[in-house]
């Protein structure tokens, strides 16, 4: 038999009956060859961990900082918002001193406005960092910093009309009062919003990383900061000379002001780790 040839029904009939498979054993053979169910997925919050994880183990690079979501959202409120503190401090002197559209103030008496600006901002900034971030929360506080700060700057022409009947070049008791309050709550507030926005930024990155991610925000709000002067210049000067006057300064701080109430709509996206 080793040189015939043994066709598939001979060789079932030679195979002893216990050889040949039985219903059982065709089974388990197809079972064998057949493909394996694959693995069940893991669940998104599963995997959305282990990616955390394996974020949090690489060294902090730019890169990495700015691949994260809520970093990427954290620095770019930071970096918009020095922007605009800028734009606000540099506006304000040259409202001061324009003569068709400001309150045409000599230069000495702008420092007088300042210094009631600072005795008020000194009385507010205590309160509020001590108290409005412990009962409200960092969120809710970085929140209401936004809105009350960088907006509000649409009221400073109002001055236009409590100046009126000042001497000129002076500044008139009703006048510094209202601009000392104003500006010292856009700055106390400024101040609850950057601190807020800080730790907050902090906290969505892991500890090791916060020097690489502090570096890389400072360097952006530097950044911004340097561009402020020039942005607040050319629209100051632009609406001055192209509105007619007083309103060129009506113009500009709205300008301002809605790019602020733009900035405390983005912070509203904002959410803890």
């Amino acid at each position: 038999m080793s040189g015939e040839i043994i066709s598939a029904d001979e060789r079932k009939d030679v195979l002893p009956k216990w050889v040949s498979p039985s219903p059982s054993t065709s089974s388990l053979v197809y079972m064998s060859r057949s493909p394996s169910p694959q693995k069940p997925i893991q669940d998104d919050e599963q995997m959305m961990e282990t990616t955390s994880i394996r974020e949090d183990e690489e060294p902090a690079t730019i890169r990495s900082l700015w691949n994260r979501k809520l970093t990427r959202r954290h620095l770019v409120v930071y970096w918009m918002y020095s922007f605009l503190v800028i734009c606000v401090d540099e506006t304000f002197p040259l409202y001061c001193i324009s003569k068709d559209s400001g309150l045409a103030v000599q230069e000495k008496n702008i420092g007088n406005v300042l210094s009631g600006t600072g005795l008020f901002y000194v009385s507010l900034q205590y309160f509020l960092l001590t108290r409005l971030v412990d009962r409200v929360g960092m969120y809710p506080a970085l929140r209401i910093g936004a809105f009350m700060s960088i907006p509000l700057c649409c009221l400073m022409p109002i001055t236009l009309i409590t100046i009126k009947g000042a001497p000129e070049g002076q500044v008139n008791w009703p006048t510094l009062a209202y601009i000392s309050v104003v500006y010292a709550v856009i700055r106390a507030f400024s101040t609850v919003t950057f601190s807020t926005l800080t730790m907050s930024t902090n906290k969505t990155v892991p500890p090791h990383h916060r020097a690489t991610m502090n570096g890389f925000s400072m360097l952006g709000g530097s950044l911004a900061k340097a561009a402020g002067p020039t942005f607040a210049g050319f629209l100051f000067s632009t609406s001055v000379s192209t509105i007619v006057p007083p309103y060129g300064s009506v113009v500009a701080y709205s300008v301002i002001s809605m790019l602020g109430v733009g900035l405390f709509i983005r912070t509203l996206l904002l959410t803890p780790k």
